[in-house]
């Protein structure tokens, strides 16, 4: 029994189309997987801060100097010169958090509406909005503590302060210590329920090892603590260094 032309035709169509269509649209349904596994975790944690059309504020302590102070930096080749006109800074370990925090909302897909707020700055209190604190003992460190919900932990110059019992955490002097904290903000009045973080810790170890764990394992704080405030601790050993920085699970806390 012959085929007709007709339908000769149409099975070698059918051929042709398969073995292009069905290759592109299962290489499609991979990429929409994967990009979906890859971003529910962090969408999950960062919630309305991930969101394009919604403002975030990250806030970053800066320094100052007296007037006549002289500054000098030191580039290759070209040796020590003096800087002029320079009168604020941000500490080394600060500048590398944000970055980090950057980091993290970009592999979100958060490219807009992120402005860095320097605390001298901050001059009528600004929190109707996604919030970002680096530091944990600067003046909008204590502001965080009292005024965000679902606060886990506050840092003192001396203390880690667990804040449903007020007891100290631990710590011993062969490690640097941080906190990540996320909070509700309930000052953010428009859009989705506003959300806070916290990120620092003692001195530049401490802060350094919370914003370097912090972009390392986004994605897994998603999973383990979904859309929930949460705050957890994190520690580095002095000598290992910021890349061995590890969470020290039992001081876990979720809301």
């Amino acid at each position: 029994m012959s085929m007709s032309r007709d339908t000769w035709e149409g099975t070698i169509l059918g051929a042709v189309l398969g073995s292009i269509i069905i290759p592109i649209v299962y290489k499609c349904v991979s990429l929409v997987s994967k990009w979906w596994r890859q971003s529910r975790p962090a969408h999950r944690l960062l919630q309305g801060a991930a969101r394009q059309s919604e403002p975030c504020k990250i806030f970053i302590r800066d320094l100052t100097i007296q007037p006549g102070t002289k500054i000098y930096s030191v580039q290759p080749r070209l040796g020590i010169g003096e800087v002029p006109n320079v009168l604020k800074f941000w500490a080394e370990v600060d500048s590398k958090a944000v970055a980090d925090v950057f980091n993290v909302l970009g592999q979100a897909g958060k490219t807009r509406n992120l402005d860095i707020v320097l605390v001298s700055q901050d001059y009528v209190g600004e929190w109707d909005c996604h919030v970002v604190v680096v530091g944990a003992q600067a003046g909008k460190s204590d502001d965080f503590y009292q005024k965000m919900k679902d606060v886990a932990y506050r840092m003192d110059d001396a203390n880690i302060v667990d804040m449903s019992t007020n007891k100290s955490i631990p710590r011993d002097k062969q490690h640097g210590y941080g906190i990540i904290l996320k909070a509700r903000n309930p000052f953010k009045t428009h859009g989705s329920p506003g959300i806070a973080f916290l990120i620092g810790g003692f001195g530049t170890l401490g802060t350094e090892a919370a914003s370097y764990y912090f972009r390392q394992n986004f994605r897994k704080l998603g999973k383990e603590f979904g859309s929930k405030s949460f705050g957890i601790v994190l520690r580095a050993s002095c000598t290992a260094g910021v890349q061995a920085a590890e969470r020290v699970a039992k001081w876990d806390r979720r809301f």
